[in-house]
């Protein structure tokens, strides 16, 4: 087994930041004006819905999977962790950043991305692979 390429983390961890911020404004972009017109938190809660739910993690899924797709696309050699330890560590920022760090939220918050970047990795280097 090979060293963890730590380039790529670092790389992986800026796309998925990116691609992360690009979900968030096409989030905003669709669902905004009815949030925007919830007067109260009770409105603003039940303007909330499962649709609106499902698109964000969909987005959100999207965003970590096309960051690893590319990572292990253009990497050299075999990197499906890296983009997995790419989208922890961009979960890790974002939870700083919002203030809502703590190990469990972490856990919770960055398996599916570790996931979908894992998954995205496979699937570049398998791309890479057929080229």
């Amino acid at each position: 087994m090979s060293a963890l390429d730590w380039k790529w983390i670092g790389i992986g961890v800026v796309i998925m930041i990116a691609l992360s911020l690009i979900a968030g404004l096409i989030m905003g972009l669709v669902v905004g004006p009815s949030l925007s017109e919830a007067n109260t938190p009770e409105e603003f809660e039940g303007s909330i819905t499962g649709g609106v739910l499902a698109l964000a993690v969909a987005l959100n899924f999207l965003a970590f999977a096309i960051g690893g797709f590319v990572v292990g696309l253009k990497s050299v050699g075999r990197t499906i962790l890296e983009p997995g330890i790419s989208a922890a560590i961009a979960v890790l920022i974002a939870l700083v950043i919002a203030g809502n760090f703590s190990i469990l939220n972490l856990l919770i918050g960055g398996l599916v991305p570790f996931g979908a970047g894992v998954l995205g990795g496979w699937l570049g280097e398998r791309r890479q692979a057929s080229s």
